[in-house]
């Protein structure tokens, strides 16, 4: 018989300095203690922005030898430049106000550049996470001749050429699993991230879906900066054993412990039929498993379709962690890993992982030609209550 990972009770607790920054409150579900520790900019998307073009952006890297010189530098010895097929460079922040008098980016821009130097930044076209582009690779601040501050910076974009499969590295992404035999008792003091940008989802709407959260919530406001949104991202951060349980799970330490499983999954339930009323969303529920970062994607208003991806997402949370066990004992480093539905399998699969080094894995095409990518960025940030 093959055995099970393990999950263990997330804890709220002082991060560690050699564990990865999580955007999502709850710890892996492994022993070491994680904390929040949400970015400034948790993403940068390719999609028409509301100011600022392309054409600006060249102008401040002309306008600064300075930032010329960095950037051929970084584009000729950054240690991931092999991963991506095409390195380019642009400006995702400025001084300069938008036609309304208030910042473009409303974000430090040391902190924006150290967040990205230490960590990097998904690229997304638009604001799907389900839609990797690249990473922003490097990033650095200057001042034009001009006096304009700005935040010039690499990006790596993927290509299918360099892309690398599952089976590529000799893992079964599909495998079967075992569930657990028990589950422990959740943590007193654990709670669940709701995350949404208010021009997207409306106050109303959010109140509502919220009506009876079994976990205390903690709301943060997205900004996508985005003048014409294509969908309506809600991000919903719980720990990683929620997932896992089902009905069927029957031993966890107390009857209570079991309640609140039980609780948090049917507070779910509910919310895929309030998503009826919405245009087009996409619900990104992450957590961490193991040190990486796991979301699954909710598609669309079609309540059937997400009530069949919910029945299905703890054998899914389940396969996800034996996967990421698999690419730990062959000493690979996952960072993130996105799970998409399919509808007519009605099977969860894995979309696409990105290890520690930038690498992209993935059994299936899913990326868009460079050429036919918006040509300019929204960058998406959050800001806390």
């Amino acid at each position: 018989m093959r055995a099970s990972p393990t999950f263990l009770a997330p804890r709220l607790k002082g991060r560690r300095r050699e564990d990865p920054p999580s955007r999502f409150p709850h710890a892996p579900s492994d022993s070491r203690d994680f904390a929040s520790n949400l970015s400034p900019a948790q993403f940068v998307c390719l999609m028409p922005m509301e100011s600022a073009t392309m054409a600006e952006s060249s102008n401040l890297l002309d306008d600064s030898p300075e930032a010329s010189a960095w950037v051929d530098h970084i584009e000729a010895t950054h240690p991931e430049r092999h991963i991506f097929g095409k390195i380019r460079c642009g400006v995702i922040w400025t001084s300069s106000p938008g036609i309304d008098g208030e910042p473009l980016v409303p974000v430090d821009p040391s902190v924006l550049a150290g967040w990205i130097n230490a960590d990097g930044l998904p690229l997304f076209n638009g604001h799907d996470s389900g839609s990797p582009v690249g990473q922003v690779i490097a990033a650095k601040i200057f001042t034009s001749t001009h006096g304009v501050r700005f935040v010039a910076a690499v990006f790596g974009f993927y290509s299918e050429e360099r892309r690398v499969g599952f089976s590529d590295l000799g893992l079964d992404s599909m495998q079967a699993v075992q569930p657990p035999q028990s589950l422990p008792q959740l943590a007193a003091d654990v709670w669940m991230a709701f995350e949404t940008d208010p021009r997207e989802v409306d106050a109303e709407w959010q109140e509502d879906a919220l009506i009876n959260a079994p976990l205390p919530v903690k709301r943060k406001e997205l900004s996508h900066n985005a003048a014409e949104p294509l969908t309506e991202l809600i991000r919903i951060g719980l720990p990683y054993v929620v997932l896992v349980w089902n009905p069927f799970i029957t031993t966890v330490a107390t009857e209570a412990g079991k309640d609140a499983y039980a609780s948090t999954r049917e507070w779910l339930r509910k919310l895929w039929k309030k998503l009826a009323a919405r245009r087009s969303p996409i619900v990104q529920i992450s957590s961490y498993q193991d040190g990486c970062e796991v979301s699954f994607l909710f598609r669309g208003n079609d309540v059937a379709v997400n009530y069949a991806a919910h029945d299905a997402l703890s054998t899914a949370a389940m396969q996800a962690a034996q996967l990421i066990g698999q690419m730990r004992k062959r000493q690979i480093a996952p960072r993130t890993m996105t799970y998409e539905f399919d509808s007519q399998s009605r099977k969860w699969y894995p979309s696409y992982t990105v290890l520690q080094n930038g690498q992209l894995v993935s059994d299936r095409n899913l990326l868009i030609a460079l050429e036919q990518l918006p040509s300019q960025l929204s960058l998406g940030i959050g800001r806390h209550d």
